[in-house]
């Protein structure tokens, strides 16, 4: 037997039992699709909701449109006094749709990935930083580090570039929000995380207010990162964004990132009154499919108008986290054109 294309896709065989679970609500309702199919808020053909139930879809059903098969289920329930062996709160369902959206996004972006110029990975850290100078002549930094993020340790804050559902990329994924939900976590002797010690408290702070505003800030604590990268606080802004059969999407003005970022540190009052350095990487070039030297030049020239008009802050330095040759050259160009000019060195204190 020829496997067929969902055997080889883990996000579509997520799919169909979402969809199947779907189903079964149905079934323990005893809610006929006709019957569904005459509440004014259920517009979709009885053709569509018969695919859904049966798990035969390719991309996850509107989040409304789940909501609302969600509530009649429970509604007919109730009336008519059948006890129900699935859940039907919304935020039962609404983390599992949001992954789903969020799978989808990785495997179109998987597929589109060979025609982006990737670049070379760059295994040695390298410090390349310059200077701006602040109102009141205090000297700030600005610089770009390569390599690998796991091996910085030189940042007290590290910013992860999340989606505006803010719902944390899998630890098996190769993303920085990946990276920073696995190194975050308390693990066993074999790996396997135990406490998800910042995706929870993301989940905490974020699961009334979702989706967030495009480019908005939230910031968490760092938990296992503390020890193992010296990492105090993580920030996590809303990057890029997903919509149902088009996969995410870096924002517009990729840069307000940035500054919400850096504000909503200047806010903090519960800090020791010490220099923070803050690393990014370059926002929304990831799954979101941002053109990495806009990107930089963006992000750059953000963060250097911030650090150059602001007469009090605790941020002594901004760096970018450069992980190809090609994102290395686009921050380098970026950081010229900012009237930075960078030299090679240790981190900046």
């Amino acid at each position: 037997m020829t496997p067929t294309p969902r055997d080889h896709d883990p996000a579509a065989s997520l799919l169909r039992a979402f969809c199947l679970r779907l189903g079964r609500l149905r079934t323990e309702a005893d809610l006929p699709v006709v019957r569904l199919l005459q509440y004014p808020e259920i517009t979709v053909k009885r053709s569509r909701l018969y695919e859904i139930f049966r798990g035969d879809v390719k991309e996850p059903p509107e989040w409304e449109l789940v909501d609302a098969i969600i509530n009649r289920c429970r509604d007919h329930a109730i009336k008519h006094g059948r006890l129900l062996g699935m859940s039907t709160d919304p935020s039962y369902w609404k983390p599992q749709h949001s992954m789903l959206v969020e799978l989808r996004g990785h495997t179109r972006h998987a597929a589109r990935a060979p025609e982006a110029p990737t670049g070379r990975a760059l295994t040695a850290q390298v410090v390349h930083r310059g200077s701006v100078t602040a109102p009141d002549g205090t000297i700030r930094h600005l610089g770009i580090i390569t390599g690998d993020i796991r091996h910085v340790r030189c940042a007290e804050v590290w910013v992860n570039p999340e989606n505006t559902e803010m719902v944390m990329a899998r630890a098996q994924e190769f993303s920085i929000s990946a990276i920073i939900r696995y190194e975050g976590a308390e693990r066993d002797d074999a790996g396997r995380i135990t406490v998800d010690t910042i995706a929870d408290e993301l989940e905490k702070k974020t699961s009334t207010i979702r989706p967030i505003a495009p480019g908005s800030a939230v910031i968490t604590g760092a938990g296992a990162l503390a020890r193992r990268n010296d990492v105090r606080l993580i920030v996590h802004t809303a990057a890029v964004q997903g919509e149902p059969g088009t996969g995410f999407r870096a924002i517009d003005g990729i840069a307000q990132c940035v500054d919400n970022t850096l504000l909503e540190l200047g806010r903090l009052d519960d800090l020791p009154d010490e220099p923070l350095r803050v690393l990014f990487p370059l926002l929304g070039t990831g799954v979101g499919g941002g053109d990495v030297p806009r990107t930089a030049t963006a992000l750059i020239h953000a963060a250097a108008n911030y650090l150059r008009s602001v007469r009090s802050t605790r941020i002594s330095a901004v760096l970018f986290l450069a992980y190809t040759d090609v994102e290395l050259r686009a921050c380098l160009d970026a950081l010229t054109a900012a009237g930075v000019m960078p030299t090679t060195g240790p981190a900046p204190a």
